[in-house]
């Protein structure tokens, strides 16, 4: 069996590229303490304040350190970083490898506060809060996963919550992307001089098709989530992680980079991708490095000769590089990222959704409408060229902002096989929960038909085998799907059903992705997802009291997230112990992050107990808090009906404007307008639920005794 062998054991041969390697920031992606790293850092002058700490680093050859308060030391083990900042890392008594709490800056040469130099600074008005340095989002361990170091084992030990951590090698090593050596250097050492053996037992990148290469890469540059233990070069990107979309705050709905993105997600949506074989290596070289920093048109010209040769035409600017328009770079945590969609500026987006764009970011004094205004002169028919740009990035935000009156376009756009798919998956998962008959007609037929992985995943993710048997067919099918992230995500939504729900076709297929599925689930026992994620299948299993333990294990390992809080009370009221139930939602409810699905629930559970004020409070706080949770409204509603009818009305018409497929709410604004004798009021919403779509025998059954 091949076995890795280090990265030295190439020098004697690769020379050249092993000196390469050594001094790029792959080959540096971590650095033990050393002499040559105290070299590039000078003294940090005074003490920076952080969380009214006070912390210093000191620097010998020998060793570096930071003080806490002038008592506390902190060794410094390794730094990460070094092209644009250093991040320093400490070992602590529980094995973590935590980042410390001040950086240094190299261009600005300065030192600084780690976590508030992280900030996102959104263009809305929201603010973003700095994490503690001791958050175990900063812990090495835990937040790394191989990408500063090579063949890593965590060794974390769920029972002491302790790690003990291994790898071969700091850095990106030779083998982290060529495979093992040990079977490459023996084929090569037997072979007479000047006759390599034709196997040469290596994987070669030379051999490897565009995805396979941009694969390699997308591992460690994407803000993706593994779902399988191990990923080797060569492989497909799908079958071992996940990806963010354009549905998390790091993003613009343009698919822009507001925070850090990692690149991938933005290459995929790159037309020179998309339209040619673009890959990776065309830019950069295996170690990082840019192939053509000295000329960066050279990158282009082989496809867009014409517009390289004119230029000053083409950009109507005299002195500019095609990146400087179509890849400007974005600072983000004392980085630069350079935007790999390679799309041109559009200020019209812009003005819309409020992304950057290139035109602004260099005239700084100057507006987006200003750059429109330049741009629709230049090229007249620019807005309409850019027109299903605008279109998709207004269907992410509307959804973003639960604005469902565009629930329909963003339906159409799921369902039109030529819609990006990255978008696509984004629309998906900002999609409402809902029952409602197109939705899910839409879904399944994405989930057998989409050429893409990720949207069939997500696609199968939006299902619900456990209420609508009609999911169940086309999920059934995607169990025995080419890529492990499909079967993964059918898995997931038919794992509840009962063994007699599972025809004998696909019961081999079945217990295979489950495997699958519990493997992924289980990868990163260290991260609260996974307790919380098994804790949600064990739920739907009809498993309450081991869900309800799994949720308590979520919580332990990030006590400032409601999610475990909530679905434990859920566990917890199953299992009859109402007082445990409340005393998780109360907590939820005291978190920093306010959380509307908190005292939603408390309100649900306060209602079942009678306890009618103390529900009405807590449904009143969760609409303050989300004023689109429809189910607030409606529960609220209920229980003010009798007492307070104006108040009822308002709230269901609230809730149907934020649902209009839910049957629950027409048929309770109905009931009530009935009672209180306003026939024609009930008739009158029941035909407009029957005008959108809405018909359910219960429903028609209504209406038929007003008629």
């Amino acid at each position: 069996p091949r076995t890795y062998s280090g990265s030295a054991s190439c020098k004697e041969c690769h020379e050249k590229f092993y000196t390469l390697w050594e001094t790029s920031h792959h080959g540096n992606a971590l650095q033990p303490w050393s002499a040559k790293l105290a070299a590039a850092l000078p003294p940090q002058p005074e003490p920076i304040q952080v969380e009214g700490n006070l912390y210093q680093a000191f620097i010998t050859p020998e060793s570096g350190w930071v003080m806490e308060n002038g008592t506390n030391r902190f060794p410094i083990a390794y730094a990460l970083g070094g092209k644009n900042y250093y991040n320093f890392l400490t070992l602590l008594d529980d094995g973590r490898l935590q980042v410390l709490p001040v950086f240094y800056d190299v261009r600005n040469k300065s030192w600084g506060n780690t976590t508030q130099s992280m900030l996102r600074h959104f263009d809305d008005g929201r603010i973003d809060s700095a994490l503690p340095w001791r958050d175990s989002m900063l812990t090495f361990n835990a937040a790394c996963f191989s990408c500063h170091v090579s063949q890593i084992d965590s060794n974390y030990d769920p029972e002491t919550d302790t790690y003990a951590t291994t790898w071969n090698e700091p850095g990106i090593s030779c083998e982290s992307c060529h495979g093992p050596a040990s079977e490459h250097i023996r084929v090569c050492k037997a072979a007479p001089t000047n006759a390599p053996p034709k196997d040469l037992q290596i994987i070669g990148w030379w051999e490897m098709r565009g995805e396979q290469r941009d694969s390699a890469c997308a591992g460690c540059h994407t803000k993706g989530a593994p779902i399988s233990p191990s990923y080797e070069t060569g492989d497909r990107y799908w079958d071992h992680f996940d990806l963010t979309t354009f549905e998390h705050a790091d993003y613009y709905p343009d698919g822009r980079d507001l925070g850090e993105n990692y690149t991938m997600g933005s290459w995929w949506l790159s037309p020179c991708v998309n339209q040619s074989q673009l890959d990776c290596i065309h830019c950069h070289t295996s170690s990082g490095r840019d192939k053509h920093k000295a000329n960066p048109n050279n990158a282009c010209i082989s496809c867009h000769q014409e517009r390289v040769e004119k230029i000053r035409e083409h950009s109507h600017h005299e002195k500019l590089t095609c990146v400087s328009c179509h890849m400007p770079m974005t600072p983000f945590g004392g980085m630069n990222q350079s935007d790999h969609s390679m799309r041109p500026p559009m200020p019209n987006l812009s003005i819309a959704v409020g992304s950057r764009n290139a035109c602004v970011m260099c005239h700084t004094n100057q507006s987006n409408q200003w750059a429109l205004d330049k741009i629709n002169n230049w090229h007249p028919d620019f807005e309409k060229r850019t027109a299903p740009e605008l279109e998709r990035a207004l269907l992410v935000q509307a959804l973003r902002q639960g604005d469902m009156e565009q629930l329909s376009a963003a339906l159409a756009y799921i369902a039109d096989p030529a819609s990006d798919p990255l978008f696509v998956t984004t629309l998906i998962r900002l999609l409402p929960p809902s029952n409602e008959s197109r939705q899910h007609t839409v879904l399944r037929e994405r989930l057998a038909n989409a050429n893409h992985p990720l949207v069939r995943s997500a696609a199968a993710t939006a299902l619900d085998a456990d209420n609508l048997p009609a999911d169940r067919p086309a999920l059934l099918a995607a169990l025995s799907d080419d890529y492990r992230i499909v079967r993964i995500r059918a898995a997931e939504r038919l794992v509840a059903l009962p063994d007699t729900e599972i025809p004998n076709e696909y019961r081999k297929a079945f217990d295979a992705a489950v495997d699958e599925m519990w493997e992924s689930v289980n990868i990163r026992m260290d991260h609260w997802s996974s307790s919380y994620n098994a804790g949600n299948i064990l739920m739907r299993q009809n498993k309450i009291q081991e869900a309800s333990e799994k949720y308590d294990r979520a919580h332990k390992l990030r006590n400032d997230i409601p999610q475990p809080l909530i679905n434990g009370s859920m566990a917890f009221a199953q299992l009859g112990r109402l007082d445990e139930a409340e005393l998780r939602l109360k907590k939820a409810t005291t978190l920093p992050e306010p959380s509307a699905e908190a005292h939603f629930n408390l309100g649900l559970l306060y209602g079942e107990q009678n306890r009618t004020n103390e529900a009405r409070a807590a449904l009143y706080k969760s609409l303050e808090i989300n004023p689109q949770n429809h189910r607030a409204a409606c529960n609220l509603a209920i229980l003010l009906a009798g007492k307070n009818y104006p108040e009822t009305f308002r709230l269901l018409h609230q809730a149907i404007q934020l649902d209009p497929y839910n049957p629950r709410y027409v048929q309770t604004l109905a009931y009530y307008y009935i009672n209180t004798r306003q026939a024609d009021l009930a008739k009158r919403t029941l035909e407009q639920a029957f005008q959108r779509g809405l018909v359910t025998p219960e429903l028609q059954g209504m209406y038929q005794q007003l008629r």
